[in-house]
């Protein structure tokens, strides 16, 4: 934690990204430089792979270009046929619902439970009840980084027969030895813990599953022969990407303890406060995107307060899909709970340049 003893007139930023340094890249530029491989699942790829492997304990990593591409390649590869509906929320951030119309499915939104900020297997069970035919999937959406419940959706998909895939875009420190046959979708962008700049996985302990997945990723070629065998596209990271992301795993550890102090000085001040933070956060999983969950009638006051104190705040979800144009005419349950509650979830500051003092001063401003 920052220990800049005095910022009182300056503006708290809401959230600073951080990469590894030129510095700590450059000895992997310098492997780049020497085996003159640059994409095409080099060796810098193939090493980052095997250590996301090693940090999340999955079997199987298929590299992408970004976490949303994750998503829809795992529901592409999950359902393999176009057409249907997607059980997702509609708390989430617009990237889920493009991924699913990106794999050729339909969004239908659902609600989350208030406390989790997830949707839950009976919420989806409740959504099954008003579709005329059964849905191609559900999308489970990690809220801010916290761990979904791995256990209940894998009891949900044996139940239903219903493809579970998880967009835990924020959680991929948060997921380890976790990873069944059901596919994770990670997000590497440089607001996550583990940033790269722009990146993503799929995680999954089923073989046959990532080696289908890592081919959509190359133009469908697999086997030994470029013959394009399943449909895909160019969905790899550079060599270069690769070595941001293994400067970014060294630097991990240390990172990981200094984030975790920051929401451990948060926890403290807001131990007699009504706005609370989500379940686990801190000790059981690390955001970048720390918010807390407000009292309905006191969000007007409260950002009032914060734009006066000069701290900047975030809705990182919005107010849900439904009021982006895009997907205003999608399907859906009632939404009354999302409409409420989304309203009350504000991002705080989060990054490593906070300082004692900007805490407080956040935490001033809060009911």
């Amino acid at each position: 934690m920052s220990q800049v003893s005095d910022r009182s007139g300056l503006p708290i930023k809401v959230l600073i990204p951080k990469l590894p340094t030129a510095s700590a890249i450059a000895p992997y530029l310098g492997r780049i430089d020497a085996s003159r491989v640059y994409s095409n699942y080099g060796p810098l790829s193939r090493e980052f792979s095997a250590s996301l492997s090693e940090l999340t304990g999955a079997a199987g990593v298929t590299l992408t270009c970004n976490g949303t591409a994750a998503i829809e390649l795992a529901l592409r590869a999950k359902c393999r046929s176009e057409g249907g509906v997607c059980i997702m929320p509609a708390f989430t951030f617009i990237a889920s619902a493009h991924a699913v119309c990106n794999a050729g499915l339909v969004p239908f939104l659902v609600e989350v439970d208030p406390n989790t900020l997830m949707v839950t297997p009976e919420i989806a069970e409740a959504a099954l009840r008003q579709l005329d035919t059964p849905p191609a999937a559900v999308l489970v959406v990690s809220a801010f980084g916290a761990s979904p419940d791995f256990d209940g959706w894998m009891a949900f998909e044996a139940k239903h027969g219903i493809p579970v895939v998880f967009d835990a875009a924020a959680a991929v420190t948060s997921v380890s030895d976790r990873i069944g046959a059901q596919p994770v979708c990670v997000s590497l962008h440089a607001t996550k813990v583990l940033g790269i700049g722009e990146g993503g996985a799929i995680l999954s302990a089923d073989a046959d599953f990532i080696e289908y997945a890592t081919a959509m990723t190359g133009f469908g070629f697999l086997g030994s022969e470029r013959s394009s065998a399943i449909r895909g596209g160019n969905y790899r990271i550079s060599e270069y990407a690769a070595a941001v992301g293994l400067a970014a795993l060294e630097a991990l550890p240390t990172r990981l303890e200094r984030l975790r102090s920051l929401i451990e000085a948060y926890a403290t001040r807001l131990k007699n406060k009504e706005a609370r933070l989500q379940p686990g956060a801190g000790h059981e999983w690390i955001t970048m995107t720390l918010n807390v969950i407000l009292p309905e009638d006191s969000v007007v006051s409260t950002l009032d307060r914060l734009a006066a104190a000069g701290v900047e705040w975030r809705r990182w979800w919005g107010l849900g899909c439904h009021r982006h144009p895009a997907f205003a005419n999608v399907p859906r349950a009632d939404l009354s709970a999302t409409n409420s509650l989304a309203n009350c979830v504000i991002g705080l500051p989060f990054h490593e340049d906070l300082s004692v003092a900007d805490i407080d001063r956040v935490v001033a401003c809060l009911p």
